[in-house]
């Protein structure tokens, strides 16, 4: 359900939600059903691009994940604080 939700709401939100090409030269009930398929086509799509990369890309085990933290991801951060900290410093 999360997967679905998240696949509307980024169908929606930067595919345009319904809309499709050429949609001014249909009308009526036809329509309708085909933006209701477009939109669930590009859900679909979504989920189908979600499930590829979820499968695709190896788990990283728990002790992995703290040392890829602890060892590079904090430093970067306290690094990048600095720099940001010392390049507003020095336009002032």
């Amino acid at each position: 359900v999360a997967m679905f939700t998240s696949a509307a709401l980024i169908s929606i939100l930067f595919l345009g939600g319904y809309n499709f090409p050429f949609m001014d030269n249909f009308d009526g009930n036809i329509l309708a059903l085909m933006c209701v398929g477009v939109f669930f086509a590009k859900i679909f799509l979504i989920i189908f691009v979600f499930m590829w990369i979820r499968w695709t890309i190896p788990r990283f085990r728990y002790d992995q994940l703290m040392n890829l933290g602890w060892k590079t991801m904090i430093p970067l951060a306290l690094f990048n604080m600095l720099l940001t900290g010392a390049l507003i410093l020095a336009k002032l």
